[in-house]
């Protein structure tokens, strides 16, 4: 299984590799390469948010990092990588790591023809467990922080690997039918001191699907998908899920669609080789949208399964647009098969101001750990930057994460920075400031961390 999954990866950096050589032959819209660096120092108690607690620290840490862009009409190429040079002055006993450390490298490539389209990326990070990183480092493209699957478990020393890959190719984009394929790899692994209670985790997905357009606003959907995940825990836990669902999409109207989709799932799970689990049976999902002049409504339904039984969910949304931003919010509620009803939702508030521009964005869903099973993530990000003039501003930030288990042993995660932000000249800039974290977890107990850090940077634009 490693083997395979390690090919595909292997298989999707070569396309980046094989595809960058005509990008640069053929580009009408340029190449762009940037070079940044910047210099930080940092001085702290606790850095690493241990239990007991640790003494204090002085690091400096200067970023490296390179981003090469270069896209056509049609297609798009881009690849960067970055790592660390770390040195100062560790509490005894600390496991934190110093010289270069936390490389980190990523690639992605796209081609659409006009009735086709072909993706592939790739990345790879590791990360030193003892330097926790702050929660808005999980932010995604849509200002939503994602907890990470081993949230529970970031805690202690040696280093963190995380890797993936997904390749995926479409065609019949505007023929009466059409064809797709994804495939995909995942994983996290650990290595180095303090890491024996950590569990190496991976993950694969393939998925085929035809798609049949009935008439201008019907639209019919069938996908086969298989899933696999696999631990390195003490019972080499294996689960292989698979599942195909016909689905149904029709415009009611030029503003309003209508989704209805049924599905069967069947699950397997081994433990060092023999069949401790099945589950199997029904799923499905229904969704409703109407677009509004000022933003859209919509409703939905969904009943999916695990390897622990069916969930049952009921969601609403609704999405504005404001005159100074946006505002996104949705409210429901999700049960599993004989158990108790839990409250979900999110909101996502941006505003533009005189002075500045303040962020919101609160979420509690159900997502899924290390191990594969389901838990009740709950995250908050709260932003305001103060412009002073237009050199300098004021930046505070808030970021709160909690994990809520069946077992009852809640984890939660606290991230608060206030900074002071001021461009030195055109290239260079200047960013100071305090911070303070807590992280809290029912099993462990308490653990905070204060600090102030002053960093300076720049990015340098080789061509564009």
């Amino acid at each position: 299984m490693k083997t395979k999954k390690t090919g595909l990866a292997l298989a999707s950096g070569l396309l980046g590799c094989a595809v960058l050589p005509a990008l640069a032959q053929q580009s009408e819209s340029g190449m762009r390469a940037v070079f940044g660096i910047s210099q930080e120092l940092e001085a702290g108690d606790n850095l690493a948010l241990e239990f007991p607690e640790e003494g204090s620290t002085v690091l400096s840490t200067t970023t490296l990092s390179f981003d090469f862009l270069t896209e056509t009409r049609t297609q798009q190429l881009s690849f960067g990588i970055d790592g660390k040079i770390r040195a100062g002055r560790i509490p005894s006993g600390s496991d934190l790591q110093t010289g270069f450390v936390e490389p980190g490298a990523r690639l992605a490539y796209s081609r659409e023809a006009a009735n086709a389209k072909i993706s592939a990326s790739a990345n790879y990070r590791e990360t030193d467990i003892s330097f926790l990183l702050p929660l808005s480092e999980f932010i995604d493209e849509n200002g939503i922080i994602v907890l990470p699957e081993d949230f529970e478990d970031l805690r202690g020393s040696g280093t963190r690997q995380t890797y993936g890959a997904n390749i995926g190719f479409e065609t019949g984009l505007k023929a009466p039918l059409g064809f797709n394929f994804n495939a995909g790899v995942s994983g996290i692994s650990y290595s180095g001191p303090g890491t024996t209670g950590l569990t190496d985790i991976r993950r694969s997905n393939l998925s085929i699907g035809a798609r049949l357009r009935f008439s201008d606003v019907t639209t019919g959907e069938i996908t086969l998908a298989q899933k696999t995940y696999e631990a390195d825990d003490a019972l080499n836990t294996e689960r292989d899920t698979e599942s195909w669902e016909f689905a149904l999409t029709r415009d009611v109207s030029e503003a309003a669609t209508l989704t209805a989709a049924i599905g069967y799932t069947d699950i397997e799970e081994r433990e060092n080789g023999s069949v401790v689990l099945r589950e199997d049976g029904l799923n499905g999902r229904l969704s409703y949208s109407l677009d509004l002049p000022n933003g859209s409504i919509g409703a939905s339904y969904a009943a999916t399964r695990d390897q622990n039984g069916l969930r049952d969910t009921v969601r609403v949304n609704r999405a504005l647009d404001l005159p100074t931003g946006s505002l996104a919010f949705n409210i429901g509620t999700t049960r599993k098969d004989g158990g108790n009803a839990n409250l979900i939702g999110g909101i996502n508030w941006q505003n533009t101001l005189p002075t500045g521009s303040i962020r919101l964005g609160l979420q509690r869903n159900v997502t899924v750990n290390a191990d594969d099973e389901e838990r009740i993530a709950t995250t908050l990000d709260l932003g305001y930057i103060y412009e002073i003039n237009a050199l300098s501003s004021i930046r505070f930030n808030a970021a709160y994460g909690m994990t809520e288990q069946s077992s009852g042993a809640d984890t939660r995660r606290t991230d608060i920075t206030l900074g002071y932000a001021y461009a030195l000249t055109e290239d260079w800039n200047l960013n100071t400031g305090v911070a303070y974290r807590v992280r809290d977890e029912d099993v462990l107990g308490k653990s905070d961390s204060a600090s102030i850090y002053v960093t300076i940077g720049r990015s340098f634009t080789v061509f564009d």
